[in-house]
């Protein structure tokens, strides 16, 4: 099934309830608008319904094997330690766009990763797909190589919906501009996906706590391998696991929180002031390589100096 994007499903929503609600007023108010007005103001409202009708295309371009003229991406899934991830499901799709147009979405090529963890797509490039967009921005074309985890253990790895809530579907997706590929090339896309384990983090404070004011745990940890996630937020080449607490007028609590295992993470607490806008570190960052027995917690101070 082919799907609006989230940007074309609001502004199609949005549209279409100002122009409905225009042409409620035109039909009560027939005596202060004229019915030119009214008229150009129904025409916007059918145009805005037709947005509705917005035709999606999703097909299978899939190849039986690779030729002379075939792309390859290939590479190896592992944990921490370098240990494999074996039964990992890896496909790449085209997706390509235009605003208010046709949305194509092609299944180029499918594999899933072996007991060593090693994976190997070959897919054939559409000279379409190599179309360059130029300065048209009201025009998309992109890849993505989507990594399926959902065959792994929520409780033993950090899982693509604890870096983003809304990944529900528990895919990582990489994007590649559609210039990235070309003919006959190999291409090299290695994943690392943590093991996880919960420690304990005291935050303390002066008590003085606004009440509108939301506080997160964050955690900024090596996730998704030679290239970052495009679905999940970064910073400094690290993804960002933001964990939300309920901070009180205790002067310390303690929040238990996961963390990437046998690997470095660097803990803060950050703080969205009147609860609007973005977290803002309020604690140093503290850089801590957790093992399975430590630490046993973490301890951070807001306000306190680096």
């Amino acid at each position: 099934m082919c799907v609006l994007s989230n940007f074309h499903q609001k502004s199609i929503l949005y549209y279409a309830r100002f122009c409905k609600q225009m042409s409620l007023v035109c039909r009560q108010n027939l005596k202060i608008l004229d019915m030119k007005t009214c008229s150009f103001i129904n025409f916007f409202w059918l145009i805005a319904c037709a947005f509705c009708l917005v035709s999606c295309d999703e097909e299978s371009d899939l190849i039986s094997g690779p030729t002379t003229s075939s792309t390859m991406i290939s590479g190896v899934a592992r944990t921490a330690d370098g240990v494999p991830l074996a039964g990992v499901k890896v496909s790449l799709d085209y997706k390509e766009s235009a605003w208010l147009g046709q949305q194509t979405t092609r299944h180029k090529a499918e594999g899933i990763t072996d007991k060593d963890g090693n994976y190997r797509l070959y897919f054939e490039l559409r000279d379409d797909e190599l179309q360059d967009n130029g300065n048209d921005a009201s025009a998309s074309r992109n890849f993505y190589l989507i990594f399926d985890l959902s065959s792994l253990s929520e409780e033993k790895y950090i899982m693509p919906k604890d870096i983003k809530a809304d990944n529900k579907d528990q895919k990582l997706r990489f994007y590649y501009d559609n210039l990235h590929f070309e003919r006959g090339k190999f291409y090299s896309h290695n994943l690392y996906v943590p093991l996880k384990r919960w420690i304990d983090v005291t935050v303390v404070s002066d008590g003085k706590i606004d009440a509108n004011d939301k506080f997160v745990v964050s955690n900024l940890i090596n996730y998704g391998g030679d290239e970052l996630p495009f679905n999940s937020y970064y910073r400094d080449g690290r993804v960002l696991m933001d964990y939300p607490v309920t901070m009180t007028s205790d002067r310390e609590q303690t929040f238990r929180v996961p963390c990437a295992l046998n690997d470095s993470n660097m803990i803060y607490i950050g703080c969205m002031k009147g609860g609007v806008g973005s977290y803002d570190a309020v604690t140093p960052v503290k850089k801590v390589f957790v093992t399975e027995s430590e630490p046993q917690s973490v301890r951070l101070e807001i306000g306190a100096a680096e």
